[in-house]
């Protein structure tokens, strides 16, 4: 049985390219950061690098899965989401002039470090 397509969100393939891409072949990373950074169509990215819409395509779909796949191993963006979760909530809570507990999220954040 194979599994069912899941399409990531861009934001989550952007941060993904950001922390996995050169793992990617260049051609692929090429193609996915024409598509997701800079917002070209498939017929567009295909006209400008001499390849067919359906080969930009299939480059999509599979960079997108190796990325994919890099996160579910590594979680590398995973634990970035959630250290600047924490930050933020020290800022806010410093803010707030809560020191104590500003502290306290702050050693969790360097814990994790």
């Amino acid at each position: 049985m194979q599994k069912p397509d899941i399409k990531p969100e861009h934001t989550e393939v952007c941060l993904w390219l950001d922390f996995y891409g050169q793992l990617l072949t260049d051609r692929t990373r090429e193609v996915l950061e024409l598509y997701y950074q800079e917002d070209m169509t498939l017929s567009e990215i295909a006209e400008e690098l001499g390849i067919s819409r359906q080969g930009v395509h299939d480059r999509i779909k599979q960079g997108t899965n190796n990325l994919g796949s890099y996160e579910s191993k590594l979680k590398l963006v995973q634990r970035f989401i959630a250290q600047k979760e924490l930050a933020s909530g020290a800022l806010k809570l410093l803010d707030e002039n809560d020191i104590d507990s500003a502290r306290e999220i702050i050693s969790k954040l360097t814990d994790m470090l």
